[in-house]
């Protein structure tokens, strides 16, 4: 066994064991483990609501093929939607199937680049761009919901509040992290980058990406474009785990929805689980019993449900792989 397969083994190993653990917590807040196998049975018994997420799991799909259309557009490479929107779903596949997003965003960049060979640079970061302006609507989403439809007004305690503020400080953070990134690919600050400190600036990969990325500066209405695309696909996503919560009888407000979803996305990408199992599911509940008196239960069950919409649509992706090649001569 050589290093790199038993690190890949250690990985996973290691997530493994952080879903087990983070999933055994949110159970740990369930008193009446039964309530568990009724919740579903009773979310299965609300079939407006399971097509409900169905629908809005298929159209984040769309909204994120189009944002990576839009992105792909401002490099110059210009293919059919149709197409865009299979290797989303290609990657939804991936997703489920490995340790977490990068092999979704993998198999993407590989299968472009096969059609446009000589943009390997614009391809791969065309991904890059599509995550930061999603993290930009998810960030633009949380802030409006959290504070100007007054969500943190109903965080119950000291500990829920501070929760909110951090993750206000850190969504900030990072919006003001992404528009210096940005400012810095400009011409003039690349000169005067080159100037100061030319052993990094001086570099071919690096006159490359920033060139790369300097172009959606440049050509700034593909990127707003593909920021009202982040908006549907971020709010469509959100609301898959509000229909989970819905299909249970449970009445909740789209705007805490909104507030909470944000936080609990961020916290569920941290590469300490497998596919965000148990972190999404502890975090969903956590953040609902500070603002609403939901059961544990309800939220967990509730997210495993909004997560189940989610991993229907790459199954999809996985069936039309396989039609896909089976097509080949």
């Amino acid at each position: 066994m050589n290093k790199r397969h038993a690190k890949t083994i250690a990985l996973f190993v290691l997530k493994l064991a952080g879903t087990v653990l983070f999933l055994w917590w949110a159970f740990s807040q369930i008193e009446d483990k039964s309530t568990l196998g009724d919740n579903f049975y009773r979310a299965l018994r609300s079939p407006f609501w399971v097509c409900y997420g169905l629908a809005m799991a298929l159209f984040s799909l769309l909204a994120n093929a189009f944002r990576w259309q839009f992105l792909l557009r401002a490099q110059e490479i210009n293919q059919p939607f149709g197409y865009i929107f299979r290797l989303t779903l290609y990657g939804a596949f991936f997703n489920i199937v490995s340790l977490g997003g990068a092999a979704g965003d993998a198999a993407k960049i590989v299968l472009l680049i096969r059609r446009e060979p000589d943009k390997k640079v614009g391809v791969a970061m065309s991904v890059m761009v599509d995550h930061l302006i999603g993290f930009v609507a998810g960030s633009i989403i949380f802030l409006l919901f959290t504070w100007g439809f007054g969500t943190i007004d109903l965080a119950k305690g000291g500990s829920a509040r501070s929760t909110f503020v951090a993750a206000t400080w850190f969504q900030v953070a990072g919006l003001v992290g992404i528009a210096l990134s940005v400012i810095s690919c400009s011409p003039r600050m690349l000169a005067f980058g080159r100037r100061r400190l030319p052993r990094i600036t001086n570099n071919r990969w690096v006159d490359k990406i920033t060139t790369v990325l300097d172009l959606y500066r440049t050509r700034w209405t593909f990127c707003i474009w593909s920021l009202v695309a982040s908006f549907a696909l971020a709010g469509t996503y959100y609301l898959t785990f509000y229909a989970g919560l819905r299909a249970l009888g449970r009445e909740i407000s789209i705007s805490t929805i909104m507030a909470v979803m944000p936080v609990v996305d961020v916290i569920a990408a941290l590469p300490i689980s497998i596919s965000g199992l148990g972190v999404r599911e502890r975090t969903f509940e956590f953040m609902l019993s500070q603002l609403t008196g939901i059961p544990a239960s309800a939220a967990v069950s509730a997210s495993l449900i909004g997560f189940l919409f989610n991993i229907f649509w790459g199954v999809v992706g996985g069936l039309a792989i396989i039609t896909a090649r089976s097509k080949k001569p």
